[in-house]
């Protein structure tokens, strides 16, 4: 588990964009990642607030469980950057329908 505003997250970046993996929404904030490896790996990572309000993920690899930026967790987060501000856009134009607009 690592919160997004303390890590260092350059290296996981590059490493995503080097890699490439796919990712699948399995639920809200949940996600599996593949592998850099060409064997089937899956990863798991969660994407939530911790209690104290940070944004924070937690991956399943080694270096998620060693509480590292990972990049299956870099591609993870921009898809549910990306899925949060979809619905955020959807959210206000329902609410412009609703008022007429």
């Amino acid at each position: 588990m690592f919160r997004l505003e303390e890590t260092e997250l350059s290296k996981a970046i590059d490493r995503c964009k080097e890699v490439k993996p796919t990712v699948r929404i399995l639920s809200t904030g949940v996600y599996t990642v593949t592998s850099s490896k060409k064997d089937g790996t899956l990863y798991t990572v969660r994407a939530y607030r911790d209690p104290q309000g940070f944004k924070t993920l937690d991956c399943n690899c080694k270096a998620g469980q060693r509480d590292k930026a990972c990049f299956h967790a870099m591609a993870a987060v921009s898809l549910h950057l990306y899925m949060a501000t979809v619905q955020m856009i959807l959210k206000r134009r329902a609410q412009r329908i609703a008022r007429g607009r």
